[in-house]
């Protein structure tokens, strides 16, 4: 079922590379082209065969009726203006940014048929080499169209994510913000503050608990950054609030309340199983 005649994904890392694959092998399009800032990252993917051919120039979008913004979340941001006199009018645009009221603000001002997309789903990894077709089994994509977009390209975009196995939810992009603070940004905050407070010396001590808590602190640094920076607001209210719990356990232990202890403690196990 041939969904595109041309698609071009701008990154062709972990999820650039996965959507490349899944595409090819559900032969959504006619071409997958890759456009990246490294010729390393093209190769790869080219070796992988995520995509059929590989730039490192952003001009040869030209043509594409759906164009994938796959690289870190400042970066798509950043892109817009230049992408807006490149493509046709009838050209849809979407991205797999881990934030979305920035991202859709700037493509407003583009003016482009953007709708803004969330797959949940991904690894600590990166690059093309760790890409799979089947990243999206099982998984959601959340979708923040722009108010002025088609519906029928919204329409399109969900057979899209269907085809490639993830459920859609459209979400506006101020609560996708707010949610995603707490459920994915501030663990990584968090983990990654744990990291940085542990004496390196000390991790020759560590067993299998440590290595499954702090698994999402090998993330991409550059990703990671954008994140943080694009969700400023919402990551700082939810730090606030996690700061609030850790001060609680902090004042259980100092006072010595064995009682209030376990409660917290079975509080957030009982939260964790029902998860």
């Amino acid at each position: 079922m041939k969904l595109f005649n041309k698609i071009a994904i701008v990154g062709v890392g972990l999820i650039g590379g996965s959507i490349g694959l899944a595409v090819k092998n559900k032969k959504l399009a006619i071409k997958v082209i890759g456009i990246g800032h490294h010729q390393k990252s093209i190769t790869q993917a080219l070796k992988v065969k995520a995509i059929d051919e590989g730039f490192l120039d952003i001009n040869k979008v030209k043509g594409a009726d759906l164009i994938i913004l796959a690289t870190p979340p400042q970066a798509i941001i950043d892109i817009f203006p230049k992408l807006s006199k490149l493509i046709g009018e009838k050209a849809i645009v979407i991205d797999v940014g881990s934030t979305k009221e920035k991202i859709l603000e700037a493509a407003s001002k583009a003016g482009i048929n953007f709708i803004g997309c969330h797959p949940l789903a991904g690894l600590e990894k990166k690059g093309p080499e760790n890409a799979s077709a089947n990243i999206f089994d099982g998984s959601i994509c959340l979708l923040a169209p722009l108010k002025k977009t088609p519906n029928e390209a919204v329409k399109k975009i969900r057979i899209l994510w269907k085809t490639l196995g993830a459920k859609t939810k459209v979400i506006d992009a101020r609560s996708h913000d707010k949610i995603l603070a707490f459920v994915s940004h501030l663990p990584h905050a968090v983990v990654f503050s744990l990291m940085d407070c542990i004496d390196k010396d000390d991790l020759k001590f560590a067993s299998t608990g440590l290595k499954d808590t702090s698994r999402i602190a090998s993330s991409d640094p550059a990703i990671w950054r954008d994140i943080f920076l694009t969700n400023k607001k919402e990551l700082l209210l939810a730090i606030n609030k996690f700061k609030k719990s850790i001060s609680r356990i902090e004042f259980l232990v100092k006072k010595g309340r064995s009682k209030g202890l376990a409660l917290f403690i079975e509080k957030s196990r009982n939260k964790r199983n029902a998860f």
